[in-house]
């Protein structure tokens, strides 16, 4: 049957009952056919009589309920598959329509819900979580591994590459496609179709409503205020007071999970429990009402009457200890997330005992999931080794608390396994991609702060580094990215950048990496028409178009290459040479932030410490207005900061000479004022501004009388340093005193510079300095303040 008999045989359907038959056979013809699938969705004919349908049905109509309830299947069967038949449903505004028929259907308060609406959500939810899902894959990425890129031939299986993804007109463009699909996930968060969604909750609290509802709000929840605003959330029309909505409704939902005589419905308790730590994830409040929450069950009196109040964890623990793997998994991914955010409140806040009074803490947690990961299946070891990357991140104890438990080791078995199964063809090449991906990250997590897991993973036998190498160049874009987060891991011990990561190739392929991940950027069109007959078409998987995700592995890489180009680095001239220089540069006018963040941080690590001719060379390349534009207040401060710090660099071991040099290309009265700017005093001292602005403060004052005369004319320069020394922090007081010193001092003689003195005499430094020297609590601080005070007693007065 083709597409357009397909839409012929729907027009033509004379009764109600005609085309409902018509749809059951569109359903059965779509479901489970991949290829199937990808033609009917790009008949925008077919597509728009679908919608058509999509409407809410008049009270007692039950055939015209069957009629939206089958369309609404046949959608979220297009939609499953995925980024291959996103493109056109979102440029017919499916999930606007969806959203539209679901507003329609909950009763008013003090109503039920009719039984049609009963029919008709769990296929409209389940079509809106699967387009919406979609979506987020493409723009934010997949939540457990990018895996094999999605390739239909006419079987209808996923494999070698016959078709490619269905595409919308021929005058779209890819800047239309970004806005659509940017627009179609924050759908859900508009304050009517989120009022709408959560009285779901109360009006039809069936499984069959709840899964894909809970499901669709878990992979949308992405931005810190649609958490705050929706774990907070209170019930329409509740008191000010009352407990937030959703929260407590999963809470519930997880505190119930066991009802005797009834078989645990595993699938809804595991999507609670992700939307669940969908909610909590990086917000404190939401943790904290989670830990103070308990709730009422017959299952904690062990009666079934009079239920007692228990803490809401114990049923964690439990579930963690006992549930479907599933399950296990779903709470360690939760409990992680409410630990985490536990942990990033205020001290005061934090409990000695992570959650209420249960023994619950970050080590039990990992336990739970090393275990697991020596017992479970491939899928259940994907998702625990993304749960175990996010538990010990930035942990160095719990780093090494793993490496105690032989984590590492398990990992790399496990990457070493994955490589011989595919090429036995005993695993899929899309669960070996994201298993791969996963098990990368992990070790990357683990390795970050802990230099022996580092040291194991670089001398390991059988050898990992080559699978890490080959690894930066396989298909899956996931699979580069995790690569490259793990070569920047090893990259923090010097001895593995001088040795391993050099005998290994890696340091050169993360460098390839970037060249081809560029390359291929320069392929795609950005504004411009896309599949039109005789203009650029593109060649790219859908993932790679969308959202921050197109740029993870150039991210990933730069990162990894801030640590090749430091002045230790055996690959130093390697990298810089052949076009890298420049590559970094142009890559700090990229217009997605962290990448240019991280190709100007590259910069300022290759001018650390390095000699007048490769300085010269870098800003033979980046310009001198470029680095005036990043040292600008109106520069994002991430990138001001690193601009700062490259400023500083190029400043330092400069002679007077060479230092007017640089001084003049930026201008001087520019220069101080960008110095000034940086170490004004506010109420919270910005150190990542504050102290290279007084380092390049320390350096200027070394320079010429002129640039000494433009510094000590400023009184409000002098004014911000010296408060500046009132600031606890080692980091500001140390150049501060420096400053201070090569402000008095005289470069010849190594006597006051009186004038200077008598100047800086109403900031009282004798008595600020002598108190840093006798009572500061660093020896550093104490070195500086004494050198200071030694010079000040030798000057007049």
């Amino acid at each position: 049957m083709t597409t357009s008999v397909t839409f012929q045989a729907l027009n033509a359907a004379e009764a109600p009952t005609d085309l409902l038959r018509a749809l059951k056979e569109l359903k059965n013809a779509v479901i489970g056919n991949t290829w199937k699938k990808v033609e009917y969705v790009g008949d925008e004919a077919l597509l728009r009589f679908l919608l058509g349908l999509l409407v809410p049905p008049a009270a007692g109509d039950d055939l015209s309920v069957d009629l939206v309830a089958e369309t609404a299947v046949i959608i979220g069967a297009l939609g499953s598959a995925g980024s291959l038949t996103l493109r056109p449903l979102l440029a017919a505004r499916v999930p606007d329509k969806i959203l539209a028929v679901i507003r329609a259907l909950p009763p008013s308060p003090g109503q039920s819900l009719h039984p049609g609406a009963r029919r008709m959500l769990p296929p409209l939810l389940r079509a809106l979580r699967n387009v919406l899902g979609a979506t987020a894959d493409a723009v934010w990425g997949h939540m457990w591994g990018v895996g094999a890129e999605q390739k239909v031939v006419g079987t209808g299986l996923v494999g070698e590459d016959i078709i490619t993804p269905a595409r919308v007109g021929p005058k779209g463009n890819v800047a239309a496609w970004k806005a659509e699909a940017s627009a179609a996930l924050v759908l859900v968060f508009e304050p009517h179709n989120y009022t709408a969604i959560l009285s779901l909750l109360d009006a039809c609290p069936d499984p069959v409503v709840l899964l894909p509802l809970y499901q669709l709000l878990a992979r949308l929840i992405q931005l810190p205020s649609h958490r705050e605003a929706l774990g907070l959330h209170s019930a329409p029309g509740a008191e000010a007071d009352a407990p937030p909505f959703l929260t407590s409704h999963l809470l519930e939902t997880i505190a119930n999970w066991f009802v005797p005589g009834r078989k645990p419905n595993a699938k809804l308790l595991e999507a609670a429990l992700d939307l669940l730590g969908a909610l909590v994830k990086g917000q404190p409040r939401v943790a904290a009402y989670i830990r103070e929450w308990s709730a009422t069950s017959p299952i904690a009196a062990g009666t079934d009457d009079e239920p007692t109040p228990f803490p809401d964890v114990a049923v964690f623990v439990q579930l963690l200890e006992t549930g479907p793997p599933g399950v296990r998994i779903a709470v360690a991914g939760c409990l992680t997330h409410v630990l985490k955010a536990i942990k990033s409140s205020p001290p005061r806040e934090r409990s000695i005992v992570s959650l209420t009074n249960v023994n619950l803490t970050n080590l039990n947690l990992l336990s739970v999931i090393v275990k697991l990961l020596r017992t479970e299946a491939v899928e259940e070891r994907v998702k625990l080794c993304f749960v175990l990357a996010a538990l010990v991140s930035d942990d160095e104890r719990l780093q090494k608390a793993a490496a105690e438990q032989g984590c590492p080791s398990l990992l790399m078995s496990m990457l070493i396994q994955v490589d011989a199964d595919e090429t036995r063809g005993e695993l899929g090449h899309d669960a070996a991609s994201r298993m791969r991906e996963a098990v990368l990250l992990a070790l990357s997590a683990l390795a970050f702060n802990h230099e022996p897991t580092r040291s194991l993973i670089a001398d390991a036998s059988p050898p990992v580094l080559p699978l890490v190498c080959a690894a930066l160049s396989h298909p899956s874009y996931g699979v580069r990215a995790a690569a490259c987060c793990l070569a920047r891991a090893l990259s923090r011990t010097v001895a593995i950048v001088r040795t391993s990561i050099v005998d290994s190739g890696v340091g050169e392929e993360v460098v390839a990496t970037l060249r081809r991940e560029v390359a291929r950027r320069g392929t795609v069109p950005v504004d411009g028409p896309i599949d039109a007959d005789g203009d650029q078409s593109m060649d790219v998987a859908l993932e790679e178009e969308l959202g921050d995700r197109t740029w993870t592995v150039e991210v990933a890489a730069t990162a990894t290459i801030c640590n090749l180009v430091t002045n230790f680095s055996p690959l130093k001239d390697k990298l810089l040479g052949n076009g890298g220089l420049e590559l970094l540069v142009e890559l700090t006018a990229s217009p997605h932030e962290p990448l240019a963040l991280n190709a100007l941080w590259a910069l300022k690590n290759v001018t650390y410490h390095a000699g007048e001719p490769l300085k010269a060379e870098v800003m033979a390349v980046l310009g001198w207005d470029t680095l005036r534009r990043f040292l600008s207040p109106e520069t994002p401060k991430a990138l001001r900061a690193q601009a700062l710090d490259m400023l500083q660099n190029l400043l330092d071991d400069q002679t007077p000479a060479q230092m007017n040099k640089t001084v003049d290309a930026l201008g001087l009265e520019f220069v101080i004022n960008i110095v000034a700017d940086s170490i004004r005093p506010t109420a919270d001292v910005d150190l990542d501004l504050c102290e290279p602005g007084l380092y390049i403060l320390s350096h200027l004052a070394l320079g010429s009388n002129e640039i000494r005369s433009e510094i000590t004319t400023r009184v409000e320069l002098l004014e911000s340093l010296s408060s500046t020394l009132n600031v606890p922090y080692d980091e500001v007081r140390i150049p501060a005193l420096r400053a201070l010193r090569h402000l008095v001092e005289s470069n010849s003689r190594r006597r006051p510079r009186q004038p200077i003195v008598d100047l800086l005499q109403p900031y009282q430094l004798k008595t600020r300095v002598q108190e840093l020297a006798d009572s500061d609590t660093s020896v550093t601080v104490r070195s500086g303040a004494v050198s200071l005070l030694q010079l000040l007693e030798r000057a007049r007065g």
